[in-house]
């Protein structure tokens, strides 16, 4: 590909990101209170030991008096039926000396009574005392059964007691492993976030994207409408100024370097407001910190222009023309921390956001969550697979890749599975080298692309040369709402500038992009509508 005419586009890269959801307020409500409480568990240890050991402790003491009462219950019912048998003795003997006067039975008789008598009394009174026997034994029994519970108790409160300290320390590594960053980072952030840890913080930026009522107002959506009013004054500039043609000097000012700079304005670095939620006086904030960063101005230059052909002569033709130069000046991080008077607390809480393990979190954040894929990242210069050659030709994915880099960024967007494992620009193109992907002259031949990915085919080229841009926005948006994939050139198609870009949404009069040269976002901010040239157009097979 041949130099993009776009001058000193800084590369402020913003790799990949994946995202919470918050649901609605209610739930938002509710994550806050679980918040308190899980600081109230991290904050004192000793509280939670006294209170789930003294809970179980006396659960414990409860179910042991019981099992107790119950055994005492049964011992004394065994004492009581002792007494009514030696009662019941007292009886029959009594009941057998009035019995013997009455029949005045024989001496040998009276001495067979007395000793069937002694018989029954000592048969009585060993009753009795296996009764008593058995009472003591119930009492040892629930004595035994009291340990035994009590030794159980103490285990289970030890065991709970310690799972209750591996929370603790679980909860503090989280913390810990936030702080540390890398790459364990982000799943911390999400989970944390889901279950209200975070949702108060400053991180909760990263969940500012996802709806949390029917008429809530999203970050993309924010992003989306100062992309709008972008555009709207570019187009402005080019009404107001007669020209031939214009160049965009400089390029805007990242977005993740805005919405920093917003968490930190609006959590004033001690978390004093949320940051999920947006609201209008959020909003205005937010697109005045936009236009705080990214200034505007112009003038319109008389220029010697070389074009194709040659004079009479043998010379090059030349010819005057009316060029206007578009000067987007931004700044940097650096000037508005000192601009809006940042406190330590503040530009610490900046330096965290600015963290590459965040990257993929903030394109959740940016583009919403249809484009927080890895594919947003994805340059055709400045990778692993810039080097990459096209063809049999000397040049690289660096050099001439826009288009393969932009259609395997709507391969991937797709979500359609290859059998290309590890799917990118680079591995896309060693696939199209091994099936006549390329000409001599490095150009992609399209029907190599089904080969290498069945599911995805061209299908065709819309041309939009001498179209107004209310036409070429048209045809742009019917053929995207029809399903299909669209990558667009943007540079006019001529010999020396060629230049394609994958469209990834249309957001009213805004051509949302990926593009593999630079980091803008919007089509026709960063490049001249009248020099959108053709489209071509893709669809899955499934």
């Amino acid at each position: 590909m041949t130099k993009i005419k776009v001058k000193d586009i800084t590369n402020h890269e913003i790799k990949t990101l994946n995202k919470a959801v918050v649901g609605t307020e209610k739930l938002k409500d509710n994550i806050v209170k679980v918040k308190d409480r899980s600081e109230q568990l991290y904050n004192d240890d000793n509280s939670i030991y006294e209170y789930e050991s003294n809970k179980i402790s006396s659960t414990s003491t409860t179910l042991a008096n019981e099992g107790v009462r119950y055994i005492n219950n049964k011992g004394r019912k065994s004492v009581v039926e002792t007494k009514d048998n030696i009662y019941k003795a007292k009886k029959k003997i009594d009941k057998f000396k009035k019995k013997k006067i009455a029949k005045k039975t024989s001496k040998k008789a009276g001495k067979q009574t007395i000793k069937t008598t002694k018989t029954v009394a000592k048969n009585t009174k060993k009753a009795a005392q296996e009764s008593i026997k058995a009472s003591q034994k119930a009492m040892k029994l629930a004595k035994d059964a009291a340990k035994v519970t009590v030794k159980g108790i103490k285990v289970t409160v030890k065991a709970t007691i310690s799972s209750i300290k591996a929370i603790i320390a679980a909860t503090k590594a989280l913390i810990s492993a936030i702080i540390a960053g890398g790459w364990i980072a982000i799943v911390v952030i999400i989970v944390i976030c889901l279950v209200g840890l975070l949702c108060s913080s400053f991180m909760g930026i990263f969940l500012s994207s996802e709806k949390t009522s029917e008429n809530a107002i999203t970050m993309s959506e924010v992003v989306a409408e100062c992309n709008r009013e972008f555009s709207d004054k570019l187009q402005s500039i080019q009404d107001q100024n007669p020209h031939d043609s214009f160049v965009l000097d400089g390029s805007q000012a990242s977005w993740k370097d805005i919405l920093s700079i917003y968490t930190a304005k609006v959590s004033k670095g001690n978390n004093e407001q949320e940051v999920i939620t947006i609201d209008n006086q959020k909003k205005d904030m937010i697109k005045k910190i936009f236009w705080d960063m990214n200034k505007l101005s112009s003038e319109v230059r008389t220029e010697t222009v070389t074009e194709q052909g040659i004079n009479i002569n043998g010379t090059p033709k030349e010819v005057q023309k009316q060029v206007l130069h578009i000067i987007m000046t931004t700044k940097t991080i650096e000037q508005m921390k000192l601009e809006y008077g940042f406190n330590s607390a503040q530009n610490l809480q900046i330096a965290e956001l600015s963290k590459e393990e965040y990257s993929m979190l903030w394109n959740g954040v940016i583009y919403g969550n249809q484009e927080s894929g890895d594919y947003v990242s994805w340059r055709q210069r400045g990778a692993p697979w810039s080097n990459i050659k096209i063809g049999n030709t000397n040049s690289t994915i660096g050099d001439i890749g826009c288009l393969v880099t932009s259609i395997s960024i709507l391969i991937a967007k797709s979500g359609i599975s290859t059998p290309i494992k590890n799917f990118n620009p680079g591995s896309f193109v060693e696939h199209l080298n091994k099936n006549g992907g390329f000409d001599g002259n490095g150009n992609l031949q399209y029907g190599a692309i089904s080969k290498v990915v069945p599911n995805f085919k061209y299908v065709g080229k819309v041309n939009l040369r001498g179209k107004s841009r209310e036409e070429k926005l048209s045809l742009i948006t019917q053929y995207y709402n029809n399903g299909y994939y669209l990558t667009i050139e943007v540079l006019g198609a001529t010999e020396t500038s060629q230049h394609w870009v994958a469209l990834t949404g249309v957001n009213g009069n805004s051509l949302i992009m990926v593009d593999p040269s630079t980091n803008h976002t919007d089509i026709w901010n960063a490049y001249e509508f009248n020099k959108t040239s053709q489209f071509n157009y893709f669809k899955i097979n499934l």
